[in-house]
């Protein structure tokens, strides 16, 4: 699994960039040859990625106010979401982070998906990168909280 595509909205790439080594950080714990879409199932990638966040200091499972609603990991005001479930979940990630840059939670989010090919092999419907993309530069000017779109490929 490797980084093959990003999506900035609002300048993201460039601000994380300024963070202290965090996007070098996010390549690092993105970039694993042992894990293969389609190979791997979904439950299996995100056990492994969780592991790696941890490893490097992340905090996991962040609540979204006062709601049940989290995202999958935060360090340094950035705040990620991994989804590899289905495409509608991608639309809640834009919310909560959005909510969680409005609350000053957060200054930058991340929203990790598989890129197309990969998306399909886990089957239909799945979350994936030229889609959400797409709809974040569709929906710029309601999304103020800088998004950052990290695509996955084998």
């Amino acid at each position: 699994m490797k980084i093959c595509d990003t999506y900035s909205h609002l300048n993201a790439s460039e601000k994380i960039n300024r963070k202290n080594n965090l996007m070098e950080e996010l390549e690092e714990i993105l970039t694993d040859n042992t894990i293969t879409f389609g190979l791997n199932r979904p439950d299996e990638i995100k056990s492994n990625i969780s592991k790696r966040f941890n490893h490097n200091g992340w905090a996991d499972k962040i609540r979204v106010g006062n709601s049940r609603l989290t995202i999958n990991y935060l360090k340094n005001k950035v705040g990620v979401c991994f989804q590899l479930g289905n495409v509608a979940r991608t639309y809640a990630d834009i919310l909560k982070l959005a909510q969680l840059g409005k609350k000053n939670v957060i200054d930058i989010g991340v929203i990790v998906v598989p890129h197309k090919i990969e998306s399909k092999k886990m089957g239909a419907n799945y979350a994936q990168y030229d889609r959400l993309a797409s709809e974040i530069k569709h929906f710029e000017d309601i999304i103020h909280t800088p998004i950052l779109v990290i695509g996955l490929s084998n």
